[in-house]
């Protein structure tokens, strides 16, 4: 029971994780300083930490299958950490786009979406097949 109630609040926060950064990339796609600014500060409340605990609800069903040793589980734990990044480098622009150049589309906004859903799609199938 516990497992499925861990696996429920990693599902959950990960949701809120990827609307987020899905929420970002648009803004730099098509930028609206009216919408960019709530938009950081709700990324910092909202996406931030739901993005911690979809990682702490991971490591512990990551503990609770036994799957440290896995194969799959080491490159998903790689891929998720480049998901982490990319929020990273996201959250960056967006600060970067409200201070420097409010209005300008960022160039970058366009690959990054795509990017960002690809190691989504990998994680997921990893998650799914357990090679």
């Amino acid at each position: 029971m516990l497992y499925d109630l861990t696996k429920v609040a990693h599902i959950l926060s990960l949701f809120v994780w990827i609307g987020g950064m899905v929420a970002v990339a648009l803004a730099l796609r098509y930028p609206a300083l009216v919408h960019m600014k709530p938009l950081k500060a709700y990324d910092r409340a909202v996406t931030t930490p739901a993005m911690i605990l979809a990682l702490s609800f991971g490591i512990l069903l990551g503990v609770q299958g036994g799957w440290f040793t896995s194969a799959w589980f080491g490159m998903k734990i790689l891929l998720v950490l480049a998901l982490s990044g990319l929020h990273g480098a996201l959250v960056g622009k967006l600060r970067r786009a409200i201070s420097e150049h409010p209005g300008d589309a960022e160039p970058s906004g366009q690959i990054l979406l795509p990017v960002g859903l690809g190691l989504l799609t990998l994680i997921v199938f990893l998650v799914t097949i357990k090679p």
